[in-house]
């Protein structure tokens, strides 16, 4: 599993994510966050209860399903307790449930001046062939870090050579040198 949502290859890809030797989209935040909701959605639409989805997004719906049906359990709790469920995925669901309280009002929980990043502020070009990240970095009045840091996605130091057009992020304004 990679990325911020941690997906293995067959979900990311049955989500629209590419994965391959050049490129990894789980590592790309913004298409992976899609990805991921539209995840969870589909298993909450499945099982109809979000503490069953989060189970079911960490150790998979076929697992899931088989640990219902063996135990008899229709809610995460009561799953929880009579079925064979990985300690993982046991404390998944808490672990996501705490996070979700303290994300929604985190003075509420002891986080106090928390000091926030601010968003990443960047403008997509589309590129043709193959272009070295350093090159990029030049032509966009930038350094390659920042194309590394914006392009998490790209795995080569450069964009794949078997795409005619493909898209990378450039830091705001930077679109215009370019």
């Amino acid at each position: 599993a990679v990325g911020l949502w941690q997906f293995v290859p067959g979900t990311a890809r049955k989500y629209g994510l590419k994965i391959h030797s050049w490129v990894d989209e789980r590592r790309d935040p913004v298409k992976s966050t899609r990805a991921a909701a539209a995840y969870l959605k589909d298993l909450h639409n499945y099982f109809g209860r979000w503490y069953l989805a989060i189970a079911a997004y960490n150790a998979g719906q076929g697992a899931i399903e088989k640990a219902m049906q063996s135990s008899g359990a229709n809610d995460f709790w009561t799953l929880s307790a009579k079925a064979k469920l990985r300690e993982e995925t046991r404390n998944f669901v808490p672990k996501f449930v705490a996070a979700s309280l303290i994300a929604s009002d985190p003075q509420k929980y002891g986080f106090i001046d928390v000091a926030y990043e601010p968003p990443m502020d960047y403008e997509e070009m589309e590129v043709q062939g193959s272009l070295r990240l350093a090159s990029l970095a030049e032509m966009a009045g930038t350094d390659p870090e920042t194309i590394r840091d914006l392009n998490p996605a790209l795995l080569r130091g450069q964009t794949p050579p078997e795409e005619s057009a493909f898209r990378v992020k450039l830091p705001a304004g930077h679109a215009t040198i370019f």
